[in-house]
């Protein structure tokens, strides 16, 4: 375990903000056990592979599927009135969507980064291309691969705004799904979505994703008076460490 990943924050609390994304267990990916995310626009799921851990956050490289149901913001009509480039006309209007790891901090929607400087470009994934509906799904070869950020795989950061982490609370992130590249193209300044926010871990440090979570973490139950351990009448110890109750 490296030292940056003991000195992050220790996480307390579902990423998923209430009203932001909602989790779901068994949907969304065919796979028994797997679980998703869903955006709070509903247009974005994450979906894990396989059987993940509940309450325990994404492991750093494993895989997710992206799914991005028909929507206007994504479409070519879209793109080609908010005159992305690749999109000049009904016929010459194509080209692929970029899906980044950006930051989120709290998990809320308020501290959506608005830069390129809060998206890692080393995690670009541009494997589908535009479609008339702005429906998208990266699956199989094509499934997105999460990452604890900054990661020394990916080599020197890009994502340098704010925290730069993606991490465990409060470091969330979210998938930015982009009809331009963001740092290239200015693809902020073009149609795109977020995806629910969660939280990754670095785990063992080999970014293989063999700890698989469902993005979330467990939040930390109160501890009853009644089960603890301490006694409420303790011996009070004098400074020079001589025990004063005998």
């Amino acid at each position: 375990m490296s030292i940056r990943h003991v000195l992050k924050t220790v996480a307390v609390a579902c990423g998923a903000t209430a009203g932001t994304a909602v989790l779901m267990l068994g949907l969304g990916s065919g796979v028994a056990g797997a679980s998703s995310l869903v955006s709070g626009d509903g247009n974005t799921t994450l979906s894990t592979t396989g059987t993940p851990t509940p309450g325990t956050p994404y492991d750093s490289g494993q895989k997710l599927v992206v799914s991005v149901i028909g929507n206007s913001t994504l479409s070519t009509a879209n793109l080609l009135a908010t005159s992305t480039p690749g999109c000049t006309s009904a016929s010459s209007c194509s080209g692929n969507y970029n899906v980044e790891e950006c930051e989120d901090p709290g998990g809320n929607p308020a501290n959506l980064p608005t830069t390129a400087a809060g998206c890692e470009a080393a995690t670009d994934n541009v494997l589908s291309s535009w479609s008339s509906t702005g429906a998208l799904t990266l699956s199989g070869t094509k499934s997105f691969k999460v990452w604890d950020l900054p990661n020394a795989a990916l080599g020197p950061p890009t994502m340098t705004a704010g925290t730069g982490l993606c991490d465990t609370d409060p470091n969330q992130c979210v998938l930015g799904i982009f009809a331009a590249n963001p740092q290239s193209a200015n693809g902020f300044a073009f149609p795109h979505l977020f995806s629910a926010p969660f939280q990754v871990t670095e785990g063992d440090g080999l970014n293989t994703g063999d700890q698989p979570g469902d993005g979330t973490a467990p939040a930390v139950a109160a501890t009853s008076p009644s089960l603890s351990t301490v006694s409420a009448n303790l011996a009070t110890v004098a400074a020079d460490g001589v025990d004063t109750s005998m």
